[in-house]
């Protein structure tokens, strides 16, 4: 009797943390239109965000394709802290001259499918946003005062299948 209680525990423990692999925090669920694979074509390259739930938060992976070469060029996550919505930036750790924590940007506006997320004390950038144009086709950009001038880097992603 005494083996089976531990197994039982176990059981319940793999259970549960599979019943919340593909589900969401309900503060993340807005951003369950992101869920998918996003693309866009540039100069020969083909950006990539591929996004799915995971253990209550959206996570991103993010990957340039050109030719026959891929490269991871950013991990990220959308996720409920303090009853905030954050996107969260995880720096490559081979680059050299980024700093190794990850960068949190708060949820500041949701308006008119319109979402910005800020971090005033981040070098570049000061602000991640995603709007939502249609199921199709996602507006991003990054932007932020770079080197005493404002600079906005966009990202028009339409949904891969």
């Amino acid at each position: 009797m005494k083996n089976r209680i531990p197994f039982f525990l176990l059981f319940i423990l793999i259970f549960s943390s599979v019943a919340s692999f593909g589900q969401s925090d309900p503060c993340v669920k807005k951003f369950s239109w992101l869920t998918g694979k996003w693309s866009m074509k540039e100069n020969g390259t083909t950006i990539v965000e591929q996004w799915s739930f995971f253990n209550g938060s959206l996570k991103c992976m993010g990957y340039e394709v050109k030719g026959i070469d891929t490269t991871l060029i950013e991990n990220a996550s959308i996720s409920c802290i303090g009853g905030k919505n954050v996107f969260t930036f995880y720096p490559d750790k081979k680059s050299k001259d980024r700093k190794m924590e990850p960068v949190h940007f708060v949820l500041i506006s949701e308006e008119n499918n319109t979402f910005i997320f800020e971090n005033k004390d981040h070098d570049f950038p000061q602000r991640v946003v995603y709007q939502k144009i249609n199921d199709r086709q996602c507006h991003a950009w990054i932007e932020g005062m770079e080197n005493g001038k404002l600079n906005k880097i966009d990202f028009n992603y339409s949904k891969s299948e």
